[in-house]
């Protein structure tokens, strides 16, 4: 009986310690998100999530320092609040609902719109990336898709798809065999 009190007390004084502390694993989440290259995508654009670990797999093979990881979003509002609060530079959609969060449109219409750049295509999907995202980043990541490219389905050149979006400048600067650009 003595035990079970005594465990009952440890129990209970090392969550009142936890609370008082204010540990919380944040710390850890950003640290995660800075040592990988996140690319989310969500449950709710249901073609998303696997091809994003195809990609994630292809890019992995070619640009292994980056340590691409799939990241997937349970509902389009969070989609939008990671991505526009720049918790997470990069997001695989569809091309309807692309557009939509850019313009804060269909499922998005309750949640605002997000600015986002083009980095890929992949037949009905498209990889976007934050305007903050790093040009370098942008252009290493455009390299590792070309050099992918036959792993990947339907992949396409931003170059070869109707400008429904802006493309980023990093990818831009690939595009046209301009220089890796220097790390701002």
């Amino acid at each position: 009986m003595k035990t079970k009190k005594k465990i009952l007390k440890i129990g209970v004084f090392f969550l009142i310690y936890i609370l008082i502390s204010a540990h919380s694993p944040w710390g850890q989440y950003l640290a995660y998100r800075a040592q990988h290259l996140l690319i989310m995508s969500t449950r709710e654009d249901i073609p998303t999530y696997p091809f994003s670990k195809i990609l994630v797999g292809a890019i992995n093979e070619v640009l292994p320092e980056a340590s691409a990881r799939p990241a997937r979003a349970r509902t389009f509002k969070r989609v939008q609040s990671l991505f526009s609060t720049n918790q997470m530079p990069l997001v695989l959609l569809s091309k309807e609902n692309a557009k939509a969060l850019i313009k804060g449109e269909g499922p998005f219409k309750k949640y605002g719109s997000a600015n986002a750049l083009v980095i890929y295509f992949f037949d009905d999907l498209v990889l976007l990336a934050q305007p903050k995202f790093p040009n370098r980043f942008a252009w290493l990541l455009t390299n590792a898709i070309q050099e992918a490219e036959s792993k990947l389905p339907g992949a396409t050149s931003p170059f070869e798809v109707e400008k429904i979006i802006e493309i980023h400048p990093g990818t831009l600067m690939f595009l046209n065999n301009e220089k890796i650009p220097e790390l701002k």
